[in-house]
């Protein structure tokens, strides 16, 4: 029986070998092009899925499997690719010269001339008479080439890998020389070293003993600094009750002198005279005073000597001081002036305040300091997010802010929907609640203003009242949006 007698049955009976998805490429391509010209109604439900896809998309393996799918699921696909593929001139050819009885030689001729996907895809699509052993033909003469190229392969590594050995094996006799005479240099300058380590050990001998009692010194000075520190805080301590007392004296003397002064008024309108008691209590008030302006006087120059010294170790800020003293709420309730005069943050030759690099560059100025009203901007990147979770969110990124810039922030949250909850602290940023009944803006407008006038103020928020109020105060107000803007950075 011949190749041609075993592919006698129609087409539509036969059953096709597994062909290599390479061995199609050709067919495949011309798919992937009609896909691309086909109406959206026109594409099978299997293609869709890439059917927005470019040549080099196509060209992929996923692709490819399902244009493959494709064409043995659909029928109207695979008839509208099969038509256009034959009308490709290599295809024709490829046909015409088709034999079953001659597979082989066909096969053979089509491996030699780099042809054989050309011819496996025309067999596939055409489905001439003995297609099907000549697909198996196409496929046994494909993994033939494919395991000759892999030993070829193989034996090209084995003979790269014999060749760096012996380059190896060359290099390493010559490093072994080349170590020999190193060990050599090595070993004279080990002696020489273990010599000098000798002698670097005891002139490092003499300097520990050095060290160690300048240490010794510098302990018996440090206690004696931390005796004079205690014996300076006791001193300040009893200054300050002393002053106290002081007060409570002059508080004492002023009632005592309003009353003498009340005597003398009602003895100059012809009541009777002051008594000898009433005279001599006039008198000793007098020289309570006399007493009380001596002490005052002590006490004023020993605080100015006190705080001239520890002025420069004061940690907080008075601009922080008078926040912090502030809890009331009442501050926010008296109407401010403008301040004129307050310092202006950089903002570099040819930038508009309202821009992220504007808004960077004036919180590196120093002492500068951002105030944000914080759900104004928090509402706007997260506003279906809980109120807490903005809070979060906009701590974290303005923390961060922080960092990069070494400004100080206020952040400023209405204080309606936080009950009992404690502020959070970061290095750098201070979170302020409105007290109860206070909204948050006007906090923001009064945290900006408080601040001394030597201190650029940055005020973050997209309120008009806002913006007005803080503007008045002298400082620069940027938008909410433009606050996000240099956060997403």
């Amino acid at each position: 029986m011949t190749a041609g007698e075993r592919t006698s049955s129609p087409p539509q009976r036969a059953s096709r070998p597994p062909v290599p998805e390479s061995l199609l490429i050709p067919l495949l391509d011309t798919a992937g092009e009609m896909l691309r010209t086909l109406d959206p109604t026109e594409i099978p439900p299997i293609l869709r899925p890439v059917a927005e896809f470019d040549r080099r998309g196509l060209a992929r393996g996923a692709a490819r499997q399902q244009l493959l799918r494709a064409l043995e699921a659909e029928p109207d696909f695979r008839e509208r690719a099969v038509e256009q593929f034959l009308t490709r001139p290599d295809v024709s050819d490829a046909l015409e010269t088709w034999d079953a009885d001659n597979a082989y030689a066909l096969v053979s001729d089509a491996s030699d001339e780099s042809t054989l996907p050309v011819l496996a895809s025309s067999l596939y699509a055409a489905r001439p008479p003995g297609w099907t052993f000549g697909l198996g033909v196409a496929c046994a003469a494909f993994e033939r080439l494919r395991l000759e190229r892999q030993a070829g392969d193989d034996f090209r590594a084995r003979e790269s890998q014999v060749a760096g050995l012996a380059e190896s094996r060359r290099r390493a006799e010559a490093a072994r020389a080349s170590a020999e005479q190193k060990a050599e240099h090595v070993e004279r300058e080990l002696r020489e070293e273990r010599q000098s380590r000798r002698d670097r050990d005891a002139l490092a001998n003499q300097k520990v003993a050095a060290a160690e009692r300048k240490s010794a010194e510098i302990e018996r000075e440090v206690a004696h600094a931390r005796t004079a520190v205690e014996a300076a805080d006791a001193r300040i301590e009893r200054e300050a009750n002393r002053a106290r007392k002081v007060d409570e004296e002059m508080r004492e003397l002023r009632r005592a002198v309003k009353e003498a002064e009340a005597k003398v008024r009602a003895a100059d309108a012809g009541l009777p005279v002051l008594r000898r008691d009433d005279l001599a209590a006039l008198v000793d008030a007098a020289d309570l005073a006399r007493r009380l302006a001596t002490g005052l006087s002590g006490v004023a120059d020993q605080a100015r000597r006190v705080l001239e010294r520890n002025n420069s170790d004061d940690a907080v800020p008075p601009d922080d001081r008078a926040a912090d003293s502030d809890t009331d709420g009442e501050k926010g309730k008296k109407e401010r002036e403008p301040r004129p005069g307050r310092a202006h943050p950089r903002v570099p030759p040819g930038m508009v305040d309202d821009d992220p690099d504007a808004l960077d560059a004036m919180l590196r100025t120093p002492r500068a300091v951002l105030v944000v009203d914080g759900y104004n901007v928090s509402m706007l990147a997260w506003g279906d997010a809980p109120p807490a979770q903005q809070r979060d969110r906009l701590l974290s990124a303005i923390s961060e802010l922080q960092l990069r810039t070494r400004a100080r922030v206020i952040l400023v949250f209405d204080g309606a929907d936080v009950g009992g909850v404690v502020p959070p602290r970061r290095p750098g940023v201070r979170v302020v609640f409105s007290p109860e009944g206070e909204e948050a803006d006007a906090v923001v407008v009064r945290e900006a203003a408080d601040l001394p006038v030597e201190v650029p103020v940055v005020v973050a928020s997209s309120d008009g009242w806002v913006e007005e109020h803080a503007r008045e105060s002298g400082g620069h107000v940027v938008s909410s949006e433009t606050l996000l803007r240099a956060l997403r950075r």
